[in-house]
C-alpha cells in the first residue's frame, strides 16, 4: 500500500481529528524519511515518566510476579522495528518508516493534555477539545499494543467467508463488490496490513465511542499502577468475568493517568455518581484488574510494591483459524470463530473465584 493510499483509506473512515488528517499524517512522512531509531515504543516514554522515581519505573513481570530492577521509561515497552517492519535485507519502507514519527509527534501534544486532564483533581471532565484529543490518543494506545497486533493478523488472515460477514456487520451498506475491492487492496504483507488497521479501527469506531462517553477523574486513596496494555476495558454487568467485550458495549474503560489519579469512562446511559475519590479497597481492586489487563508487564513507582502482591491466572494463548478449520460452517459460524479467537482473552476466564466487577456505583443508570 502506498503512502497515498493510506492516507485515502484512513480519510475515508468516521472520527474526524486533524491527527488523523492527510496534512498531519503527510508532515509525519516527510519527517519520517529522516527517522534512523528501530527501537519503537508501543506504550509513550512521556505517559510511563509520570511514574518515574529519579528517571527510573519499576516493571514487574505479571505471570511469574517478579520484580525487575527500575529502568529508564525508554527502556521498556518497546519493540525493535515494530512499526517499521522491513522486509529482510531491504531498507524501511516509506509508509511503514514514518509510522512512529507520527505516533511521537500526536504524544508531544498530548503530554500536556494529561497533565492538564490530571490538574482536573477530580470529577466530571467536560473540556470537549481535551476529550476530543485524548480520544484520538487512547484510541491510538488501544490499537498500537503487541496483543492488539496479533488480534489484527488473525482477522487479516482469517477465512474469506468470516471475513465478508465481520465488516458486512461492521458495515450494513458493503456490497460484494466492496468487500472484493478491500480483499483486492489489501496489503500482501499481513504485517502492514496490520498497522494500517491500527489507524483504520481508531478512525472507524475506536475514538467515536471512546468520546461518547461520560468521562470524570478519580483521585485514590493509595497509590496505582499502570502495564504495558494500559487502556483498561471492563465489560461489566450483567456478564460475568470471563467476558471480554470491545470498547462499544463494554461497561467501562479506565486509563491510569498516574500514580494518584485515574480516568474511567462510562459508556453512555451510565452516570458517574457520589465521590470521585476511590477508598483503599476500591484502589485495590482497581490495582487488581490493571494487573489483570498487562500483556506481560506492569509498571509502577520504585518502593510503591504493589503489583507482585496481586496474583492473577496465567493468560492463554490465542490460536490462529484457518479455512481448514471452518469448511463447511455458515458464515455466521464462521464468524463466531473468528471473533473468539481475536478476542482478547480474560485472565479470569474458568477461575471459580474470580473477584467482582470494581466499584460497583459505576454500573447503574
Amino acid at each position: 500500500m502506498t503512502a497515498g493510499q493510506l492516507m485515502q483509506t484512513m480519510t475515508a473512515l468516521g472520527f474526524e481529528h486533524r491527527w488523523l488528517e492527510d496534512e498531519f499524517v503527510a508532515e509525519s512522512m516527510r519527517q519520517g524519511e529522516r527517522k534512523q531509531g528501530k527501537e519503537h515504543h508501543y506504550v509513550p516514554q512521556m505517559y510511563l515518566k509520570r511514574w518515574a522515581v529519579d528517571g527510573k519505573v519499576q516493571p514487574v513481570l505479571t505471570d511469574r510476579r517478579q520484580v525487575l530492577r527500575p529502568q529508564p521509561p525508554k527502556e521498556v515497552a518497546k519493540k525493535t522495528n515494530f512499526y517499521s517492519l522491513p522486509a529482510p535485507g531491504s531498507t524501511m519502507d516509506e509508509p511503514l518508516r514514518w509510522v512512529e514519527k507520527h505516533l511521537s509527534r500526536i504524544e508531544d501534544e498530548c503530554a500536556h493534555r494529561l497533565d492538564q486532564l490530571e490538574q482536573w483533581g477530580s470529577g466530571v471532565m467536560s473540556d470537549d477539545d481535551l476529550k476530543r484529543d485524548l480520544s484520538v490518543f487512547l484510541g491510538l494506545q488501544i490499537t498500537r499494543t503487541p496483543v492488539s497486533r496479533e488480534r489484527h493478523l488473525v482477522v487479516i488472515k482469517g477465512p474469506v467467508a468470516a471475513k465478508r460477514e465481520f465488516y458486512r456487520r461492521l458495515d450494513p451498506r458493503l456490497t460484494e463488490a466492496d468487500f472484493q475491492d478491500m480483499l483486492d487492496r489489501a496489503d500482501p504483507d499481513a504485517r502492514v496490513e496490520a498497522i494500517t488497521l491500527m489507524f483504520s479501527d481508531v478512525r472507524r469506531a475506536v475514538a467515536r465511542s471512546l468520546y461518547q462517553r461520560e468521562w470524570a477523574v478519580y483521585r485514590t486513596a493509595a497509590p496505582i499502577v499502570t502495564c504495558d496494555d494500559p487502556v483498561v476495558i471492563l465489560a461489566g454487568p450483567p456478564h460475568g468475568r470471563e467476558v471480554t467485550l470491545g470498547v462499544m458495549p463494554s461497561a467501562v474503560v479506565l486509563y491510569p493517568l498516574g500514580p494518584q489519579h485515574l480516568l474511567v469512562m462510562l459508556r453512555p446511559g451510565l452516570r458517574h455518581s457520589g465521590r470521585y475519590v476511590l477508598d483503599r479497597d476500591e484502589t485495590r481492586s482497581i490495582n487488581h484488574e490493571i494487573v489483570a489487563a498487562a500483556t506481560s508487564m506492569v509498571f509502577e513507582r520504585p518502593g510503591d510494591n504493589i503489583a507482585v502482591h496481586l496474583e492473577v491466572p496465567t493468560r492463554a494463548g490465542v490460536p490462529e483459524l484457518d479455512d481448514e478449520q471452518t469448511a463447511g460452517l455458515g458464515a455466521a459460524a464462521a464468524l463466531r470463530l473468528l471473533l473468539n479467537d481475536a478476542t482478547a482473552r480474560s485472565r479470569w476466564a474458568g477461575v471459580p473465584d474470580a473477584p467482582g466487577w470494581p466499584v460497583p456505583r459505576w454500573y447503574t443508570q
